[in-house]
C-alpha cells in the first residue's frame, strides 16, 4: 500500500514537471516570436527608408540629366540674333584657308594703324558689324578697274573655333572688291581695335566719321592727354597698307585660285 502511494506521488511529480517544461517552452516561443516580429519590422523600416532614400537620389539625378540635356539643346539652338563673336574660342592653331597671311614686319603695322582706325572712328569690329560694311560695297563687276579706290580694308584673325564663322569672309571680300589679311592673333586684334575683348575681323574704312562739335573742342582743348591722329596720316598709311595686302594676295592667294601653286602641282605630280 505504501508503495503504491509513492508511485502515485512520483506520477504526479513527473506530470508537474512536464507541464511546466510544455508551459515554459510555450512561453519561450511566445518570447522568441515576438522578438522575430518585431525585428522583421524593424527591417522593413530600414528597408523602406532605403528605398525611400534610392527614389530621391534617382529622382534627382534623372532632373539633372533633364535640365542638362535642354542646356546642350539651348546651346545647339542659340538665338538667331546672337552675337558670333559669342561662340568663337581661340583655337591653337590657325585655320587652314588663313590666306594671305601678314608677316611679322606687316603685324606691327596693322595694329598701329587700327589703333589710328579706332581714334578716328575709322572701323568696323566684329563679325556681324563687318558683314554688314562689307555687303554694303558695290560689288565688283568684270569692267571694275584694278586701280579703282579700296572702299575698305578687312583684318581677320586666324586663330578662330568654329572656324565656320569666318569661312565665308574671303569670298564675301573679293565679290566686293575689299582686300583683306589674316594676323596671327584675335586678341591683340581686339586691343588694337580698343574693344574689351577679343575682336575677329576688323574693317578699316579710308576715312572716319565727321567729327561732331564736340570732338573739336576736345581737340582745341588738348584731348585727354593722348596722341592727336591726323586724317592725312592715316590715310597715307591706309593705302600703303592696301597695296601691300593686295600684294599678298597675288603671292599667296592667286596661286591656288589658279591652281599653279606649288604644293597643288607636287600633289598632282605624285596623283599621276
Amino acid at each position: 500500500m505504501g508503495s503504491e502511494k509513492v508511485d502515485i506521488v512520483d506520477k504526479k511529480l513527473k506530470k508537474d514537471k512536464k507541464s511546466k517544461d510544455k508551459s515554459e517552452k510555450k512561453e519561450k516561443s511566445k518570447h522568441s516570436e515576438a522578438g522575430g516580429i518585431k525585428k522583421e519590422k524593424k527591417d522593413k523600416k530600414k528597408d523602406k527608408a532605403k528605398q525611400d532614400k534610392l527614389v530621391r537620389a534617382l529622382d534627382a539625378h534623372l532632373q539633372a540629366d533633364a535640365a542638362a540635356s535642354s542646356d546642350v539643346k539651348e546651346d545647339e539652338e542659340f538665338d538667331v540674333g546672337m552675337d558670333p563673336e559669342d561662340l568663337i574660342k581661340p583655337a591653337e592653331e590657325l585655320v587652314p584657308f588663313a590666306l594671305p597671311l601678314a608677316d611679322e614686319k606687316t603685324h606691327k603695322k596693322i595694329y598701329k594703324l587700327i589703333k589710328k582706325g579706332a581714334k578716328l572712328k575709322s572701323i568696323h569690329r566684329g563679325v556681324k558689324e563687318c558683314e554688314k560694311a562689307i555687303k554694303k560695297c558695290p560689288i565688283k563687276g568684270a569692267t571694275t578697274s584694278s586701280s579703282a579706290a579700296s572702299p575698305g580694308l578687312v583684318i581677320i584673325a586666324g586663330d578662330i573655333s568654329p572656324m565656320d564663322v569666318i569661312m565665308h569672309f574671303p569670298i564675301l571680300c573679293e565679290e566686293h572688291g575689299v582686300p583683306y589679311l589674316y594676323i596671327k592673333s584675335r586678341a591683340d586684334l581686339g586691343v588694337a581695335a580698343c574693344t574689351k575683348r577679343a575682336t575677329s575681323v576688323v574693317m578699316l574704312k579710308p576715312e572716319g566719321k565727321k567729327p561732331t562739335a564736340k570732338d573739336a573742342e576736345k581737340v582745341a582743348a588738348g584731348g585727354d592727354g593722348e596722341k592727336k591722329v591726323s586724317p592725312e596720316e592715316y590715310l597715307e598709311s591706309w593705302k600703303e597698307l592696301v597695296k601691300l595686302a593686295q600684294k599678298q594676295w597675288t603671292a599667296q592667294v592667286e596661286p591656288w585660285v589658279k591652281g599653279v601653286h606649288p604644293l597643288q602641282v607636287a600633289s598632282n605630280t605624285r596623283a599621276s
